[in-house]
């Protein structure tokens, strides 16, 4: 399949259908007359040779800007270019894009307010445009007086989508009934299209209609209010649900998840493709004055496709054939794009070459002109003319084009956008294991003789990851076995390591374990759902015994008083008080992070590094928002040491299954949980469990458990449980510690790795196995600043992921992350974008090992030894 096929399957990239290619046609009867430009940069401040466009757009109320595939760099900036010329000198109003029509209506009434364009951006646009330096031209020409906003694409495209439930029950809120609104089912059906660009396998298709159709119901009573604001709203609710309940009958009807490259045809884009122009139709009509800019891909924008010649098109009806028909020809002006060479790809991909233009196309002719930028007018310069062009996903297509769109803009060369903002840990999340793999590869080759690179112990069962003592003498072999406590029975794959050396091993599956060590050394042994223990390797050769006690969180429990206040209470004054206790501008810290990973009773791999993290201001979710289009930390690896690197390269979804604690931007609830957000209180459940200490110095300790651990709740998907614990200050409704249990939903996820296994899919590729276990323990302790605000000092993720490859062997992964984080006194700049690379995962730099680095460098106290079971203050 083409590659711009895949972007519409895999949904987030929201591609035209692409079509099958024809051989290239003879050349037309004459040549095309062409218009050559000296620049489409969004820096350039003039417009003098663009006035051409005013006659050849005309009066049109609509102008199409489409691209060939979402990869095209220079195209994104020439269209940024085109909208501003498009608003200050014909009088353009609304930019409408091909993302999700609630998300943006959402983002236009926040930048109306005053809030940041570019926040409202990332929740709402797809991030195929979002992430690139190109877009961000767009911006600059948004805000209270600048172009309007709107989506036309009934697809969820943004982290706005989170919000859709609760602001329709909000809005309803007002209207006696809403309470038989199950406004619950319509949230986790959103959430899982969102997700999954499908329909979930439970609640039945018919449920979710019902509910849409109460919710209509009572927006026809607020269509009749008589504020003129809540009409007009009401009026935007009544087609949202329309357009919800569109995708949703769609998702039904063509799974693109289930869909190949060769089963996927263009007509089954055609229920998006009608609503998108219903979607477009309605915004037109509630605001009559507008004159709107859209932007998208070409094919979803074309008028009589079925002219080309291809039996697939035929049968496809973009939503450009409807404006056009319904509006009238003079009313609309469809541009595309065409090029003549260079590559496309994924924003920060090296990205596929574009095919050479047969003899005969019209990127052949207009390669032999002088320019690096032409514009083709078929409107009026080549009706009904033959042609040629690659203006569809790069591939020949044959027909009067005139029919199909108004204009072209030719480019000489293309070239895949450049990212917008470096590397992030949601970004790289697919990348950061194949990196480190490099990293240890090449750490391996390059350390000189004595530095204690990792080596194999014998058969594979033991992986000894070498300190940087530089004398073995008097090493000898400690074993033992770690029990639970109560049962007696072997804890399997325990961790025991050297606190604050890096060394360590795994247990079997009994338990048992060996380890060569210098002489009485502190062992730190952990396993996840148990307390963690620090105990002395024995001086004699008698056999270590480690009991652990099951406990799935250390917080002491003190008193409960005798009228106690409502822990719901204690949570609202929490988030009211986040803004004077945790930092509100860009802040950054150092970090200090140590993972290891194990299968079974061999660990596979272990890492520390020290980087330094930036944070936004305004950053609220650890993975960048729905498919990273919101707020993004950057992460920049500045030293690494791989300590153990066994086998094959380990598989990143299994390894991080859940990342809550793995990665740096995950590390702090209090920004990234929506546990801290006031409207999503109400999914969870609070309780007081002790009060500890007297008057404003008392802590509280709150457990919460979320009443359903869906997107909306937890911030991610296919979570099966979300409960914990928190240490809350009363004094300043401080989060001193957090603790949390994540289990993943392994009915769904498995359901959905069986139903796609062996389709060719993207799917098929993504759900690679089926769980018996994955769950993830998260601790972390606050700490207070120099600047009087708290940070996260201390984060620890422990994971436990059991299960098989579909197909292949069991696997029974566990890891451990520790982060330390130093606050910096200042966010600084950030760094430069990183380099393209090949795929589409942001590629992680490789840091080359430096032992005079880890020679001397000082460990965070703390570091590998056990969590504390109290915080400080």
């Amino acid at each position: 399949m083409a590659w711009f096929r895949m972007l519409l399957l895999w949904g987030a990239c929201l591609g035209a259908a692409g079509v099958r290619a024809q051989t290239p046609g003879a050349p037309g009867p004459r040549p095309v007359p062409a218009r050559a430009l000296r620049s489409l940069s969004p820096a350039d401040t003039s417009f003098a040779e663009l006035e051409f466009l005013r006659a050849e757009i005309g009066g049109a109320r609509v102008v199409f800007l489409g691209e060939p595939t979402h990869g095209e760099g220079n195209v994104l900036a020439a269209k940024a270019r085109l909208a501003a010329f498009l608003q200050q000198r014909l009088g353009f109003t609304t930019l409408a894009m091909e993302s999700g029509f609630f998300e943006l209506h959402k983002a236009q009434q926040s930048i109306a307010a005053g809030k940041s364009v570019a926040k409202n951006l990332a929740s709402s646009v797809f991030p195929v445009w979002t992430a690139t330096r190109e877009f961000q031209a767009v911006g600059p020409l948004l805000g209270p007086d600048g172009l309007r906003l709107m989506g036309f694409d009934p697809q969820l495209s943004g982290d706005y989508s989170d919000d859709l439930a609760d602001d329709l029950e909000d809005f309803l809120e007002p209207e006696k009934g809403t309470d038989a609104v199950d406004y619950e089912l319509l949230g986790d059906v959103v959430d899982y299209m969102a997700a999954h660009y499908a329909v979930p396998p439970a609640p039945k298709p018919a449920e979710f209609q019902a509910v849409l159709a109460q919710a209509d119901r009572l927006l026809r009573k607020a269509a009749g209010a008589p504020a003129a604001g809540r009409r007009t709203e009401a009026a935007f609710w009544q087609q949202c649900l329309r357009s919800l309940g569109a995708l949703a009958r769609d998702y039904a009807a063509h799974d693109p998840g289930a869909k190949t490259a060769d089963t996927f045809v263009a007509a089954d884009s055609n229920p998006r493709d009608a609503q998108m122009a219903d979607n477009l139709l309605w915004y037109l009509r509630q605001h009559p004055a507008e004159k709107v800019i859209c932007w998208g891909a070409l094919p979803h924008f074309a008028n009589h496709v079925e002219v080309l010649g291809s039996e697939e098109l035929r049968a496809y009806q973009p939503m450009g054939r409807a404006i056009k028909t319904a509006l009238g020809p003079n009313q609309v002006y469809i541009m595309g794009t065409l090029a003549g060479g260079g590559t496309h790809g994924l924003v920060g991909t090296e990205g596929a070459p574009v095919p050479p233009p047969a003899a005969g196309t019209l990127e052949a002719e207009l390669l032999e002109k002088d320019g690096p930028l032409a514009f083709v007018s078929l409107k009026h310069d080549a009706p009904g003319l033959q042609l040629t062009t690659y203006a569809f996903d790069y591939q020949p297509l044959a027909g009067p084009w005139s029919e199909v769109v108004d204009g072209f803009l030719f480019f000489r060369s293309v070239e895949p956008p450049h990212l917008a903002l470096p590397d992030s840990a949601a970004g790289a999340l697919a990348a950061a294991t194949v990196a480190d793999t490099t990293a240890a590869a090449v750490a391996a080759r390059a350390a000189p003789p004595g530095s204690r690179n990792p080596a194999a112990g014998r058969g594979g069962a033991l992986v000894r990851a070498a300190a940087a003592a530089p004398d073995v003498s008097g090493v000898r072999t400690v074993r033992g076995q770690v029990l639970d406590a109560r049962s007696r029975a072997g804890v399997p794959y325990a961790s025991v390591v050297v606190p604050g050396q890096g060394k360590g091993t795994t247990a079997n599956g009994q338990g048992r374990f060996s380890l060569s060590l210098p002489g009485p050394t502190p062992l730190q042994v952990s396993s996840l759902g148990y307390a963690t223990a620090v105990v002395q390797s024995p001086r004699g050769n008698e056999e270590l015994t480690v009991q652990l006690t099951p406990s799935a969180y250390a917080l002491d429990e003190v008193r409960v008083p005798t009228v106690p206040p409502s822990p719901l209470a204690i949570m609202q004054d929490v988030i009211k008080n986040i803004p004077a206790n945790y930092e509100q501008q860009d802040y950054a810290t150092e970090v200090y992070a140590h993972r290891r990973i194990s299968n079974f009773d061999t660990l596979r791999y272990e890492t520390e590094t020290v980087g330094r993290l930036r944070v936004p201001a305004g950053y609220r979710h650890f993975v960048g928002g729905l498919i990273g289009g919101g707020e993004r930390t950057n992460y920049e690896i500045q030293q690494r040491r791989v300590l153990v690197q066994q086998g094959a390269p380990i598989n990143p979804v299994a390894i991080y299954s859940a990342v809550q604690g793995d990665y740096a931007s995950a590390a702090d609830p209090v920004r990234t949980s929506p546990l801290f957000v006031a409207r999503s209180l109400r999914r969870f459940v609070f309780k007081l469990d002790s009060v500890r200490g007297e008057g404003p110095e008392a802590v509280y300790l709150l457990s919460f458990a979320a009443k359903k651990a869906d997107r909306r709740s937890t911030g991610t998907n296919l979570m099966g449980v979300y409960q914990g614990h928190l240490l809350v200050r009363q004094r300043d409704y401080a989060v001193l510690r957090y603790e949390a249990l994540w289990q993943v939903d392994t009915a769904v996820f498995n359901g959905e790795a069986r139903k796609n296994r062996g389709r060719a899919t993207l799917k098929d590729r993504v759900f690679t196995q089926v769980f018996t276990s994955d769950r993830t323990t998260h601790v972390v302790d606050y700490a207070k600043g120099p600047n009087g605000r708290y940070y996260a000092r201390r984060s620890v993720g422990q994971s436990q992921s059991t299960g098989r490859v579909l197909g292949k062997a069991p696997f029974y992964y566990q890891s451990l992350s520790e982060l330390f984080f130093k606050p910096l006194p200042e966010a600084g700049p950030l760094p430069a974008p990183t380099a393209k690379a090949k795929g589409p995962a942001t590629p992680v730099p490789e840091v080359p090992y430096r032992p005079e680095f880890w020679n001397t460098y000082a460990r965070p106290g703390g570091a590998l030894a056990a969590p504390a079971t109290r915080p400080q203050p």
